[in-house]
């Protein structure tokens, strides 16, 4: 579905590569932005969707979501994990939001309060602060969890080395993750570091050998847990001051929404307003609005991923 932008102000304008186009209010023209319904998370598993929780704990998803193996869960969630692989129910029990026959997991029964991870492993933790893993048959559990507690997992992607937590003090620990066959023939001899110095407080996504998260300074960091546990600053985001970053598009500490087209720079506005979250990249993404909690997205996607819905 589609919506017209709603703004606060009769006039806006926003900022885009090209220039600065006006509002549809004042020119009849094309939406340059869409807004949709409060929300205070936004999370993402494939280009082609976008999900997010509202105000009242639930669960909603646009874009390609009409297939049976895409499962957005009944009533009301805890939580939502960070790349929208897992939800947990307001009972305690795990829910997959894609769950392919393929890929049969046996989930733990919790109850839990947040968890991690993707196909062919995850990670929960409990209220008492018990981390419990599971692994898919034919995998090779390689290590077990540092201990927590945890405030957040990450979202370990299949073909991943290393799953990641982050500790309520900000300390950031891996530990391999299990593969089919050896060890060494998946992720290489390199000597294991799985703690990384510094303090961090959000986990942003993650490679083959690396994960991406934002540090207390407001940088971008790419951690390599099987390279001695090296650590890498982003250049575009070496000044801090960033509340998430990822490739050419911050988020500053402000709320300001910035695109920095040759990776330098003080950055375009991608959209006007502050903001306190967002998914997608310069071409198309949402993100939720500082004075409003509403879901504001732009771009164009194929399959109404940028689309909010309205009501």
């Amino acid at each position: 579905s589609t919506s017209q932008a709603e703004t606060s102000e009769s006039t806006s304008t926003t900022s885009t590569g090209e220039g600065t186009t006006e509002d549809p209010t004042e020119t009849g023209g094309e939406d340059p932005f869409k807004v949709g319904i409060a929300l205070k998370q936004l999370c993402r598993n494939d280009p082609s969707s976008m999900c997010g929780v509202t105000p009242d704990d639930e669960l909603v998803c646009w874009g390609l979501v009409d297939s049976p193996f895409f499962k957005v869960p009944p009533g009301k969630v805890k939580s939502v994990s960070p790349q929208c692989f897992y939800a947990v129910l307001e009972s305690g029990e795990l829910h997959r939001i894609r769950d392919f026959p393929s890929e049969p997991l046996d989930l733990p029964g919790g109850p839990f309060v947040f968890a991690g991870g993707e196909y062919p492993y995850g990670c929960a933790m409990a209220a008492n602060n018990e981390v419990t893993c599971w692994v898919a048959e034919g995998y090779t559990a390689i290590e077990t969890p540092p201990p927590g507690p945890y405030v957040a997992l990450e979202d370990a992607r299949e073909g991943n080395c290393q799953m990641c937590g982050l500790r309520g003090d900000g300390s950031l620990v891996c530990w391999r993750r299990p593969v089919k066959g050896g060890w060494g023939e998946n992720c290489g001899g390199g000597v294991w570091n799985g703690a990384a110095e510094g303090t961090y407080t959000k986990f942003i996504g993650s490679t083959f050998q690396s994960v991406r998260l934002m540090n207390d300074k407001g940088q971008l960091v790419w951690f390599e847990p099987g390279s001695e546990g090296s650590l890498y600053v982003a250049p575009l985001f070496a000044s801090g001051g960033f509340a998430e970053a990822d490739a050419l598009v911050g988020l500053r500490q402000s709320g300001e929404l910035l695109y920095f087209e040759k990776g330098m720079g003080d950055g375009v506005p991608i959209l006007p307003g502050a903001y306190t979250t967002f998914r997608g990249a310069h071409n198309g993404g949402c993100a939720i609005r500082q004075s409003d909690s509403r879901v504001v997205c732009w771009g164009e996607g194929e399959y109404g991923q940028f689309d909010p819905p309205t009501e």
